[in-house]
C-alpha cells in the first residue's frame, strides 16, 4: 500500500473517467426528500381503518368456522352487557362530570407557567 501526497490524490481523482450527472439530479432529489406530498391519510386514520379490517377479518373467520349463530349469540351478549353498565346512573354522573371538566378546562385560559416580571 503506498501513501500518496495530497496533490497526488486530488490528480487523481481528477483524471478519473467520471460520467456527468444527469440535469435534473438536483431537483429530483429535493423533490423525493423536504418537497415530498404530503400523505392522504393521517396517522389515526390508518391506525382506525386497520383496526376495522382486523376485527372484520376476525369476525369473517368465526362465521367461517362455525356459522353465524355462536357470533351473533355473543355479540348479542357483549352488547347486552354493556349496555346495562352504561346506563346505571353513576356512570352517566361521571361521564357528564367528565365531559363538564374537559369542556371548562378547554375553554379556561390557564396557564401554569411562572410569569415573566418585567422591571424599569
Amino acid at each position: 500500500m503506498k501513501y500518496y501526497s495530497e496533490d497526488d490524490l486530488e490528480r487523481a481523482l481528477f483524471n478519473l473517467p467520471l460520467e456527468e450527472a444527469p440535469a435534473d439530479l438536483r431537483a429530483r432529489i429535493l423533490s423525493g426528500t423536504i418537497y415530498r406530498h404530503a400523505v392522504p391519510v393521517k396517522a389515526w386514520e390508518a391506525w382506525l381503518i386497520g383496526g376495522c379490517v382486523a376485527v372484520l377479518a376476525w369476525l369473517l373467520v368465526l362465521i367461517l368456522q362455525d356459522g353465524p349463530g355462536p357470533v351473533v349469540s355473543t355479540f348479542n351478549t357483549i352488547a347486552g352487557t354493556a349496555l346495562s353498565v352504561i346506563t346505571q346512573p353513576a356512570t352517566i354522573l361521571w361521564l357528564a362530570v367528565g365531559g363538564a371538566v374537559a369542556m371548562w378546562m378547554t375553554h379556561l385560559p390557564l396557564t401554569f407557567a411562572p410569569r415573566r416580571v418585567v422591571r424599569d
